[in-house]
C-alpha cells in the first residue's frame, strides 16, 4: 500500500501573510524624543558614532554637550542605542544607533547637537546628511553616504566620504577631502585644499592653495587660489 501524499499549505500561507503584513508597514515615524547633556572642559573632543539618520552639530558659547534625539521607527521598540558619556580624561563620546528593519526602510535617529565652540569633533557616520557649523577645533568626518555641509570652522577639517555632495565654507585651517562620488564645493579657506576624488565636479573658490591628488571624472573649477594667482 502506497503512502498518501500530504500537502501542508498552512505554514506557507502563514509565512506569506507575515511577509505581506510586514511589507505593508509605512516609513519610520517619530516614536520618541530624548534629551542628553554632559558638561565638558574647554577644548575637549567629542567623538560621535552614528548609524543612520540626519546629524546636525552646532557650536555655541556654552560649557556642555546637549543632544536632542528623535527616534524614528516603523513600530515603537527599545531596540536602539543612545549613549552620551565621558571618554578618557578630556573627551566625550556619543553613540546613536537604531536597529535596521527586516523589510523596507530602516529605523533611524535624528540628532541635533550643540557643543562648546572650542571643541574638537570626530564623526563616524553610516548614512544620512551631516551639517556642522561654528566649531573652533579640528573636525574629522568619516561618512558612508549622505550630503555633508560644514561652515565657520576655526581649525582643520578632514573628510573621508563614500558618496554624497560635500559643501565646505569658511575654514581658518586646511581642508582635506577623500571622496568616492558626489560634487565637491569648497569656498573661503585660509589654508590648503587637498582633494582626492572618484567622480563628480570639484569647485574651489578663495583658498590659500589647492592640490588635486586624484580625480576619476568630473570638471575641476578653480577661482581665487592664492598660489595660482601669484604664478
Amino acid at each position: 500500500m502506497s503512502t498518501p501524499l500530504v500537502f501542508v499549505r498552512a505554514p506557507f500561507a502563514a509565512a506569506s501573510a507575515l511577509i505581506l503584513g510586514a511589507c505593508s508597514f509605512g516609513s519610520p515615524s517619530l516614536q520618541e524624543t530624548r534629551e542628553l547633556e554632559l558638561s565638558v572642559s574647554p577644548g575637549s573632543a567629542l567623538t560621535i558614532e552614528a548609524g543612520a539618520g540626519p546629524l546636525t552639530v552646532q557650536g555655541d558659547d556654552g560649557d556642555a554637550i546637549r543632544v536632542e534625539a528623535g527616534i524614528y521607527q516603523r513600530s515603537a521598540n527599545d531596540d536602539y542605542r543612545l549613549v552620551l558619556e565621558a571618554d578618557g580624561e578630556d573627551g566625550a563620546r556619543l553613540v546613536a544607533d537604531a536597529a535596521s528593519s527586516m523589510f523596507g526602510s530602516s529605523d533611524y535617529i535624528d540628532l541635533s547637537i550643540r557643543v562648546p565652540r572650542s571643541m574638537q569633533l570626530r564623526i563616524d557616520d553610516g548614512s544620512g546628511s551631516i551639517r556642522v557649523s561654528s566649531i573652533g577645533g579640528d573636525v574629522e568626518i568619516d561618512d558612508g553616504s549622505g550630503s555633508i555641509t560644514a561652515e565657520e570652522l576655526g581649525g582643520d577639517i578632514n573628510v573621508e566620504d563614500g558618496s554624497g555632495s560635500i559643501s565646505i565654507k569658511g575654514v581658518a585651517g586646511d581642508v582635506t577631502i577623500d571622496d568616492g562620488s558626489g560634487s565637491i564645493d569648497v569656498r573661503d579657506v585660509a589654508g590648503t585644499v587637498t582633494v582626492s576624488d572618484g567622480s563628480g565636479s570639484i569647485t574651489v573658490e578663495n583658498a590659500g592653495d589647492f592640490e588635486l591628488l586624484d580625480d576619476g571624472s568630473g570638471s575641476v573649477n578653480l577661482e581665487g587660489i592664492d598660489t595660482l594667482d601669484r604664478q
